[in-house]
Parts: structure tokens; C-alpha cells; sequence
């Protein structure tokens, strides 16, 4: 395992397959096939993140083609396990809306919301990326693919709640 300079971050992680994974200065993934075959830019996605958070990861490359397939976090070696939480991490960053400013009448949708980050911009294609959970919950998806968290729909103050309303 080798050390950024400017951190104690692992940033090359070998897998029993042979395979490597590593993260470059910039910040992105490679993944370096057991042939010495280089991907740039892939992807760590959960197969089953609600059900199954600790269980199956994979490796995806930016074509969206399975390049790897991980059973579970726990049966890989740390140097690489650290760089696939570090990952998972990032990618599953989910900020939480604590009020709605506006909601644009357009296609799409501009929002502007105070999360638990800050104020933020960001537009919604659809009313389906809006999704309403049983528990009161809802999660927004904008057209980037980031996702926001809406953790109690009764908790939100009254504008906040009728702007949410007129989303259908």
C-alpha cells in the first residue's frame, strides 16, 4: 500500500482476483485488471444498499460495464476495503432539506433549498424523481443524479410543505 503525501489515505488497494484498484491525485478511480488492463474513472456502487449495505459492491467502468463483483466489504484486504468506503461514502453523500424556497414552474424544475449543508440550487426533470415514503420520508433526484433527503414531510414548515404539494 502506498501513502498520499498529503494525507494517510490508502490509495492503491489489490483484490485475491489479481485486479488493483487505485486513486489518482485527482481524486478518480482506476481500475488496473489482473492483464494489466487500465479503466479510467470507474465507478463503486452498492448492488443492494438498502437491504444489503455491508453486502455485494461492484466495480463499474464508465462505459457502465461490470468490471468487478465483491461479495462483501469484510472479505477484502483493508488497504482496498478503505478505498471502497472512502468511495461508497462520497457517492452515497445525501444532504437533507430543511426548507424549500422556490420550486421554478419549468421543465425542468429549478429548486432552491436550504439543506443541512447549505443553500443549493438544483433542477428536477420529472415529478417522478420526487418519491414519497411510506413513513412520511421523501427523496428528491436531481438531474445530475444527486440525491436529497426530505426526512419528515410533516416537519417541514408550511411554504416548504405546500411547494412540495404542487409537485404532482
Amino acid at each position: 500500500m502506498t501513502h498520499d503525501t498529503s494525507s494517510t489515505r490508502a490509495t492503491r488497494g489489490e483484490a485475491p482476483a489479481g485486479w488493483v484498484l487505485e486513486r489518482h491525485a485527482h481524486g478518480r478511480l482506476v481500475f488496473v485488471a489482473a492483464d494489466g488492463a487500465r479503466h479510467d474513472d470507474v465507478d463503486v456502487l452498492r448492488a443492494f444498499p438498502v437491504s444489503a449495505a455491508q453486502g455485494p459492491v461492484a466495480i463499474v467502468g464508465a462505459d457502465g460495464g461490470e468490471l468487478a463483483w465483491i461479495d462483501a466489504l469484510a472479505s477484502v484486504a483493508a488497504p482496498l476495503r478503505t478505498i471502497l468506503e472512502q468511495e461508497l461514502a462520497e457517492r452515497e453523500f445525501l444532504p437533507v432539506i430543511e426548507r424549500i424556497e422556490a420550486i421554478a414552474d419549468s421543465e425542468p424544475a429549478e429548486w432552491t433549498v436550504s439543506t443541512d449543508r447549505g443553500p443549493h440550487r438544483f433542477k428536477v426533470a420529472h415529478a417522478d424523481d420526487v418519491v414519497r415514503q411510506p413513513d412520511g420520508a421523501v427523496f428528491i433526484t436531481d438531474t445530475d443524479g444527486m440525491r436529497y433527503l426530505v426526512p419528515r414531510f410533516d416537519a417541514l414548515d408550511a411554504e416548504s410543505r405546500r411547494l412540495l404539494d404542487s409537485v404532482e
